[in-house]
């Protein structure tokens, strides 16, 4: 078996992937969205059978508080549900090389403390260094067979954390990306379909990413049994499209997914035509319930309906109006796309399977 379950986790990722036998399934917890989240992810992993509470891993991609907060009150808790092999987060040292230090922002250093004190396993299967791409792209096997391969980051991408994290630190204790203002480029409400063009849209320049927190997310490459499950955390597009290019050439030109939960939540300036380009995917999920950044962008699924497969379905974990703009029949039919929600009383919760 192999399921992927989007998690609540507000305008954040808390993603859960199992995998083996139905029997005795195996599991990977990666992110853990905003501090509410945990009430609901620990009602989640109260719901396992006791005996499938020992995780294969925890990854925190970044020190965003949208992906760290929840597994930081998880940590916190001293009931918590669950235990863990290995968890991987990059700390303050990780980005500056490999002798221990004074560590950064605020909920990174929290974390740290934490994985410290209680002296949890951290980035075992690095030898404690940093998780990052190095010189290759390093795969990592879990018990059970699922393997990881390490898109993001690379180590420029982490050095050029280093000043933001100490200047946070230094300036009222806050994390990086906590001090965020609304848009407001967007209008109130859905706009009209009729003013928007999704070919106009996609084919709009594409400005990348510039934020060092996102550019320092661990991105997997998931394989199990023959399926492919791209999970980016908040990486950057160039990294990305860089670290798949020879992927899809032993691959005859694209990479075969069988699910891409797009970067930083659908955001314009994460999925680019030249990412899109190297991919072949069916099924593309957004993790947000549209809060702050009023995510996912237009601009970028619009790149995704013109230039992914002919073929495609977007998950919504949540239906917001900047979800549900895409409930346009019309569109559907003519550009090949379905969406799907969160069932009734359960948004923010959306169940994928993977026939293996």
């Amino acid at each position: 078996m192999l399921e992927l379950e989007m998690l609540p986790a507000r305008e954040g990722d808390c993603l859960l992937l199992t995998y083996g036998h139905p029997e005795s399934p195996r599991r990977v917890l990666i992110d853990g969205g905003r501090s509410a989240t945990y009430g609901d992810l620990k009602t989640r992993l109260n719901q396992l059978p006791e005996a499938q509470r020992n995780f294969e891993l925890v990854v925190v991609t970044h020190v965003d508080r949208d992906h760290i907060e929840g597994i930081l009150a998880m940590l916190k808790d001293p009931a918590r549900p669950i235990q863990f092999k290995d968890f991987w987060f990059n700390g303050y040292h990780h980005l500056i090389g490999d002798t221990v230090e004074s560590f950064g922002a605020r909920q990174g250093e929290m974390l740290s403390t934490e994985i410290l004190t209680q002296r949890l396993p951290w980035n075992l299967a690095f030898k404690g260094k940093s998780v990052e791409t190095r010189s290759g792209l390093p795969s990592v096997e879990l018990e059970g067979g699922l393997k990881l391969t390490i898109l993001s980051p690379n180590r420029d991408k982490l050095e050029a954390l280093v000043p933001r994290w100490e200047a946070e630190c230094a300036e009222a204790g806050l994390i990086p990306g906590a001090l965020v203002v609304p848009r407001s480029d967007l209008p109130a409400g859905l706009e009209a379909f009729g003013s928007f063009k999704i070919e106009n849209a996609a084919d709009e320049p594409f400005e990348k990413d510039s934020s060092k927190p996102n550019g320092s997310s661990i991105a997997l490459l998931a394989e199990y049994e023959g399926k492919h499950l791209l999970l980016t955390g908040d990486a950057h597009a160039d990294l990305l499209a860089d670290s798949i290019q020879p992927l899809a050439q032993r691959a005859g030109g694209r990479l075969a997914l069988d699910a891409f939960k797009l970067s930083h939540h659908g955001s314009a300036g994460n999925t680019s035509r030249a990412l899109l380009d190297l991919i072949s995917c069916g099924t593309y999920l957004i993790s947000t319930n549209g809060s702050i950044y009023s995510h996912p962008d237009r601009n970028a699924l619009a790149r995704v309906v013109r230039y992914g497969d002919r073929e495609k379905e977007f998950v919504f974990n949540y239906e917001t109006p900047q979800t549900s703009f895409w409930r346009n029949n019309v569109w559907q039919t003519k550009h090949g796309y379905r969406t799907r929600y969160a069932s009734p009383g359960e948004s923010g919760s959306v169940k994928l399977s993977f026939s293996v």
